[in-house]
């Protein structure tokens, strides 16, 4: 056991000296644990705001030193209000292949956000915050007003929008190409179902991620997930039919665990009208994750991604590639540390897609 825990640190140490984008993906821990993601935050859709369940398995379940249950905070000031907080600085290296002058380093507070939820005693209905303070100035990413009604729920207002796995990672291919992640919200309301293990969304929005809608026509969205105790499965779609040209996307994803591991997985095809890099032909990108974590030990993650993107199925021999690996460690409640690294592989013509980064990263979590 002594010698086990001396080459999980030397793991870790070592992806300290290769020294981002952020590479935590937050629905392996649904995974590991058998849960949808209502379980752990206030937010059925998932991400932001930790209930009391995530707040316990953030600071009991998660860290090789589990907090005291005399003290455990769950973010409840009172009856009524609930607040939380994530805040990631990182340290990264960048070295682009036979681009010694783009390579860089630097220190970087990745994100700081604060959350709160208000629901009146005896109210059904909630008021939902999530803003950015950092970096740069203040910025609001959710703000909506939700009611439940049963086992569902109805919500109203600037929406992170139901798309695929909710990964935290917002560079991630998957994320990136659907437009659907942290830095993309909208206006607009989405019904939330929920029948056992099967919970579907229902959205409809702007389309446009501004204040205001820029023509007259809607952005359609739905959401379907089953979830059991090893695997889980789902398909999303969307429909933006925007006087610019319309956009289609269809995804695939899902997770199962097996010996000790943990696998997400998602598949996704989107066209876009309003590009075409051939007259007359619309834009096709298609684009895929496969994700393994397995925890070395109480506090230990190791993550090994592998992300797949062809921007455009017009062109031929354009596709792109990202492998990356990554060790968590959760020593104490609320603090994380995290190591890595990432290799991308693109055409030669385009440089910057073609090299090696490193980080390390301290995340606070409350």
């Amino acid at each position: 056991m002594k010698s086990h825990s001396s080459v999980i640190r030397l793991l870790f140490l070592g992806a300290l000296l290769a020294v981002p984008s952020i590479l935590s993906a937050e629905p392996y821990l649904a995974v590991r644990t058998g849960q949808p993601c209502a379980a752990c935050h206030v937010n059925p859709s998932g991400g932001g705001l930790r209930s009391s369940y995530g707040a316990y398995y953030g600071t009991h379940e998660l860290p090789a030193q589990p907090g005291a249950m005399e003290a455990f905070d769950g973010g409840q000031v009172n009856d009524s209000l609930r607040l939380g907080t994530d805040l990631r600085f990182s340290a990264t290296q960048m070295d682009f292949d036979g681009d010694e002058a783009g390579d860089a380093r630097s220190f970087s507070t990745q994100t700081g956000q604060l959350y709160l939820a208000f629901q009146p005693k005896d109210s059904p209905v909630m008021l939902y915050l999530d803003q950015q303070l950092l970096p740069g100035g203040g910025r609001n990413r959710e703000a909506f007003v939700m009611m439940r009604l049963g086992d569902h729920s109805v919500k109203a207002g600037n929406l992170m929008l139901p798309f695929g796995l909710r990964l935290e990672d917002d560079s991630a291919f998957v994320r990136q190409a659907s437009g659907f992640n942290f830095n993309n919200s909208d206006q607009g309301v989405e019904l939330g179902l929920n029948f056992d293990r099967l919970r579907v969304d229902v959205a409809l929005s702007n389309g446009s991620n501004s204040q205001n809608n820029d023509d007259r026509n809607f952005q359609y969205l739905t959401r379907g997930e089953y979830v059991t105790r090893h695997w889980r499965a789902g398909g999303s779609y969307v429909l933006n039919d925007a006087d610019i040209g319309q956009r289609e996307l269809a995804s695939l994803f899902g997770g199962f665990t097996f010996g000790g591991y943990g696998v997400l997985l998602e598949l996704s095809r989107i066209e876009d009208e309003s590009v075409t890099n051939r007259p007359g032909i619309a834009q096709v990108q298609e684009v895929s994750l496969v994700e393994l974590n397995r925890e070395l030990a109480k506090g230990y993650n190791l993550k090994l991604t592998t992300e797949w993107l062809d921007p455009d199925t017009a062109i031929d021999e354009n596709e792109r590639t990202r492998h990356s690996l990554l060790l968590e460690y959760t020593p104490y409640a609320s603090v994380q540390l995290r190591g890595g690294i990432r290799v991308g592989e693109d055409i030669p013509q385009r440089e910057t897609g073609n090299f090696t980064q490193g980080f390390v990263q301290l995340h606070f979590y409350y």
